[in-house]
């Protein structure tokens, strides 16, 4: 592959759980010849959740209706093959954009950006790779494409997803029912100028205690960090302390 071609991002060597041996791999920006192997990847991965409901399948008719055109996606790729994937989309149609959850100006919505889809191969579970290639987009989507508002919704019950978003600086800022009514958290992040909390006096939540936590977000709080224990996953709350966005 021409490494100076403009869809090259990135080279390195991973290990494969499957031979242990470290493998060079690329990640690039995909485009339409690519969808076959997002959907095999995506179709490998769903195969192998427990529980199903953490994930919303992207369809073909998607990927050819947008999630190119309005958007960026990317992969990583071992020999030629897909691995990962991870998707933002730059232009979102109005009625879609989640900054309309947190009352946003008409100004701030065009300068929402979604992480839309992310997908790991089980073989390459445990590197991190859903946040590295979710932080490289946002960070893309802002440098390139000028947005300031990185947003994506996670299920209460998935804890490497929350893990992931919260350790890229998205914090749960609303939770409701969301995609046939199914549980999810709200997060995001302001890229120009990030919320601080008051995270000296922190609450500690269950994450299935729904109704404590929407009382706390309705409060001014808003999640940032989480951890697991023998009674499930916890979410910590610490309460806004800037609570006007500088322009």
């Amino acid at each position: 592959m021409n490494l100076l071609n403009k869809n090259f991002i990135e080279q390195g060597e991973i290990k494969l759980y499957s031979d242990l041996r470290n493998n060079s791999y690329i990640i690039r920006v995909l485009n339409e010849d690519d969808f076959a192997a997002i959907m095999q990847l995506q179709d490998t991965v769903i195969e192998s959740l427990k529980n199903k409901e953490y994930y919303m399948p992207i369809t073909i008719e998607e990927l050819e209706n947008g999630l190119i055109e309005k958007g960026e996606t990317i992969g990583l790729f071992i020999n030629d093959e897909l691995y990962a994937a991870c998707s933002i989309l730059n232009e979102i149609d109005y009625e879609e954009n989640m900054g309309l959850e947190l009352n946003f100006s008409n100004e701030d919505l065009t300068l929402v950006a979604q992480l839309h889809f992310s997908l790991v191969h089980n073989a390459l579970r445990g590197h991190n790779l859903q946040q590295k290639l979710a932080t490289i987009l946002a960070e893309r989507a802002h440098k390139i494409k000028g947005s300031r508002y990185i947003f994506t919704t996670v299920s209460p019950y998935n804890y490497p997803s929350i893990k992931t978003v919260t350790s890229m600086g998205l914090q749960i800022a609303k939770l409701c029912e969301m995609y046939y009514g199914w549980d999810r958290y709200v997060v995001y992040k302001d890229v120009i100028n990030p919320i601080k909390l008051d995270t000296n006096n922190k609450i500690i939540v269950s994450s299935t205690s729904l109704e404590e936590q929407k009382q706390l977000l309705n409060n001014g709080y808003r999640g940032f960090f989480q951890y697991k224990d023998k009674d499930g996953i916890k979410i910590m709350y610490a309460k806004i302390m800037n609570l006007q966005r500088n322009f």
